[in-house]
């Protein structure tokens, strides 16, 4: 399986690499300048490759897609990774569900620090592909928190795959180029629409650094593109994908996939 990590100016602080570093990957940036300034600045442990797209998350995304062949899987992974942690008890689990209540939070928070080792982790990606294979799902992702109480199910199956760490099968389906900050939440809700559904297995947490500068612009240059991808995706995709609140942002900054009961296949058929 590739593993392929995507980044774009973080020269000093790139961190996934390292994670990586005894095993094969590559490294996607933009351009030869900015290649020749992380080999030089030593943070590189795999190959790294200069793609030549335009600056934006989903021109190199679908360039990874290129990569590959026809129904293969590949890892995709953003570039600053902190650590990775998992149930410390994944593998005595016989139920795919747990019985968390708030009371039980403290002692699931601290099973659920377990750390992961790139091996473990690895082998856990090909158990969670087997299962998105039985499904006919051609996207997975892993936790999007640390907060037991949204984490009882081993895999959920609607909901956002997060962009910081996925597992992704080529199919016909391409990144849609308006949005390049976002592009995790158009991606599931085409592959929603497509296949039905997506894996997303909660016992797997990749923690990285969020929404810090770096990478594509500053915070409010973010936001700014970010408003303008939100309002694109919920007219562009209304079935699947609607504005939402969040704490200390702008209005119009967020989006969430909506609920499967909205969803009605007889009204759209775009592919």
């Amino acid at each position: 399986m590739k593993i392929i990590i995507f980044t774009y100016d973080r020269y000093d602080t790139i961190s996934t690499s390292k994670y990586f570093k005894s095993f094969k990957h590559t490294v996607l940036c933009h351009d030869n300048d900015s290649k020749n300034k992380f080999i030089d600045a030593g943070n590189i442990y795999g190959d790294i490759i200069a793609t030549q797209q335009a600056k934006g998350l989903s021109n190199n995304r679908n360039f990874a897609l290129d990569m590959l062949k026809d129904d293969e899987w590949a890892l995709f992974f953003v570039d600053d990774l902190i650590d990775m942690t998992f149930l410390k008890t994944y593998y005595k689990q016989k139920e795919n569900k747990l019985d968390i209540d708030f009371a039980k939070v403290p002692e699931y928070r601290k099973l659920f620090k377990e750390k992961l080792s790139p091996k473990k982790f690895l082998k856990i990606c090909e158990q969670t592909i087997n299962h998105a294979e039985k499904k006919g799902y051609c996207l997975c992702g892993f936790s999007l928190t640390d907060n037991p109480l949204f984490r009882n199910k081993k895999y959920s199956y609607w909901s956002l795959s997060d962009g910081r760490c996925w597992l992704v099968k080529k199919t016909k389906l391409r990144f849609d180029t308006n949005v390049q900050l976002i592009d995790d939440t158009c991606f599931t809700a085409l592959n929603l629409k497509k296949f039905g559904g997506v894996v997303n297995n909660n016992w797997v947490l990749p923690n990285c650094k969020r929404y810090t500068a770096g990478a594509y612009g500053t915070l409010n240059e973010r936001m700014e593109q970010k408003q303008k991808e939100c309002k694109y995706l919920v007219s562009t995709y209304p079935e699947f994908i609607t504005i939402a609140e969040k704490k200390g942002w702008l209005q119009g900054t967020h989006v969430k996939i909506r609920q499967k009961k909205f969803y009605n296949p007889k009204q759209i058929n775009l592919f």
